[in-house]
């Protein structure tokens, strides 16, 4: 599939506002070892100092600006569009790339050339730079080798996406032209996601458990700013359980069907203490009504005793006026508590 025996690879990057973090994004991605690439940077209309920072890299990046503000995939569709690459990495302009990313990522996809995408590993750090922890890859899914659909779909129902991250992956051009573009317009900032399974219907999909991204947690960044106070169920649920109803659950195991409504369960309770929050009283007993007790044991993937007790005070206090102190306490304990080790 490839032209040469060094593929061209096409780094883009879309940028908003990121004048804090982006020269040092730029100049991890600049200083890799692998220098068959093309970088071109998508300044969605930022309106800081962003567009000066870009100038000052002069022809070492090509950068468009938009004209007005389209959101991260849009964006991310229009540098696939004019990508001139074998292979495609979509990179972030906050976080911190070790310096053989490309390099492993395009190993290993010379090495497997039917695998349509490759991940990595990664450790998060702070707004600071300040080590926060280390993701976590599922012990049960074999690393350095490809993926088949099947094994991905189970990875998803009992851990969440807690392995297929966003800032890490490579794709062959020829497979997105192949499933098409980014439907941010379906599903938002879950967008990558969907296009993840799209890809693992249709091709391999490799992990790395080489940590070779560094990447800034806990920062104004828009996955940041969907999940804090979120209202609703998370998208990923919509979208898995689409992959289930377009023929997964045959692949799917008992186990791990279990833990994917486990893990609504609790998500569900999550999104009604936001609810809460926000003196939403009646928005949170309608999340809470889609929420069974069953559900909750039926997997050891969550906490089982702390979210019973959860939903057991949940069903008392959406009967009651808002209490504040418990309100706070909801605040502290589960929109303002710090990085786990396998959160996106």
């Amino acid at each position: 599939m490839f032209s040469s025996v060094q593929p061209l690879v096409s780094i883009i990057v879309p940028v908003y506002n990121a004048e804090k973090y982006l020269r040092a994004s730029l100049d991890s991605i600049l200083s890799q070892t692998y220098r068959n690439s093309e970088i071109t940077v998508w300044d969605d209309a930022s309106t800081d100092t962003t567009p000066a920072i870009l100038n000052s890299y002069g022809d070492s990046v090509h950068v468009i600006r938009q004209p007005r503000n389209r959101g991260i995939y849009d964006n991310v569709n229009d540098g696939i569009a004019m990508a001139k690459g074998d292979l495609i990495a979509i990179y972030h302009a906050d976080d911190i790339y070790m310096p053989t990313m490309v390099e492993r990522e395009v190993d290993f996809l010379v090495k497997y050339p039917r695998a349509g995408a490759v991940f990595t590993n990664m450790t998060f750090m702070g707004p600071d730079s300040e080590d926060l922890g280390r993701l976590e890859l599922p012990e049960e899914l074999p690393k350095g080798c490809p993926l088949d659909y099947g094994a991905v779909l189970n990875g998803l129902l009992q851990h969440k996406n807690h392995f297929l991250m966003c800032p890490t992956a490579m794709v062959r051009t020829a497979v997105y032209r192949d499933v098409g573009v980014y439907r941010q317009n379906l599903f938002f900032d879950s967008s990558d996601l969907d296009m993840w399974v799209r890809i693992a219907r249709k091709y391999p999909v490799g992990l790395l458990e080489e940590r070779l991204l560094r990447y800034r947690h806990f920062h104004n960044s828009s996955s940041l700013r969907y999940q804090k106070l979120r209202t609703e169920e998370d998208l990923h649920f919509r979208i898995v359980d689409l992959c289930l109803d377009d023929g997964g659950r045959s692949l799917a195991t008992p186990e791990a069907l279990a833990a994917h409504e486990a893990h609504r369960a609790e998500d569900l309770m999550i999104a009604a203490t936001s609810n809460y929050i926000m003196d939403r009283r009646e928005d949170a007993a309608r999340l809470l009504s889609r929420v069974r007790a069953k559900r909750i044991l039926g997997s050891p993937r969550i906490q089982r005793g702390r979210m019973l007790l959860l939903f057991a005070m949940l069903h008392v206090l959406v009967r009651l006026p808002r209490i504040g102190l418990v309100a706070h306490a909801f605040r502290r304990r589960f929109h303002e508590k710090g990085p786990s080790k396998t959160k996106k």
